[in-house]
């Protein structure tokens, strides 16, 4: 099915269940192209009552199931990086890992969703990653004292660098 949205056009969603469809998409891809992104921003949806409420805990749902996937593939390329002594694609693994955690963000572009509701999203989001990342990079910087390693120490520079979440400016 992740080929499906990966390759095949869709339509915007618009009702409660192509909004499901879309979710169920989203749950089972290993990632989404931005002709997919640009697809669901252009959907719409009444965003009333208990459907409202239903729709936004779907959201949820699908975003962290989204998150852990990319979570849970990102920590067996890491691991496996780290045993076979390929240090030098671990900056690109994590850079990799930035851009589809942006991905799902998309819901931040859906405008019939309730700016409380996207902003409150966002934040749980941006909070919960920047932790993760935060943590990988600390037990990389504990792999580096264990066993001095020049090129994991070149790495985690250079990661430290990387910006998880572009800089937003507030007016």
């Amino acid at each position: 099915m992740s080929a499906v949205l990966e390759k095949e056009q869709f339509a915007p969603p618009t009702t409660y269940e192509d909004w499901l469809n879309c979710f169920d998409m989203l749950r089972v891809s290993t990632s989404v192209d931005n002709g997919v992104a640009m697809t669901i921003a252009n959907g719409s949806f009444i965003n009333r009552g208990y459907i409202a409420t239903q729709f936004q805990h779907k959201l949820a749902e699908t975003i962290n199931e989204m998150l852990n996937k990319r979570i849970t593939r990102f920590l067996k390329d890491l691991n496996l990086l780290i045993s076979f002594n390929e240090l030098s694609d671990i900056v690109p693994l994590f850079v990799k890992l930035r851009n589809e955690i942006n991905k799902c963000l998309f819901f931040t572009e859906l405008s019939f969703l309730d700016k409380n509701v996207k902003h409150e999203l966002e934040e749980s989001v941006k909070t919960q990653m920047e932790r993760f990342w935060d943590d990988t990079v600390m037990f990389l910087h504990k792999q580096t004292l264990e066993i001095y390693n020049t090129d994991l120490e070149d790495s985690l520079f250079l990661i430290r660098r990387i910006e998880l979440f572009p800089k937003t400016v507030h007016r």
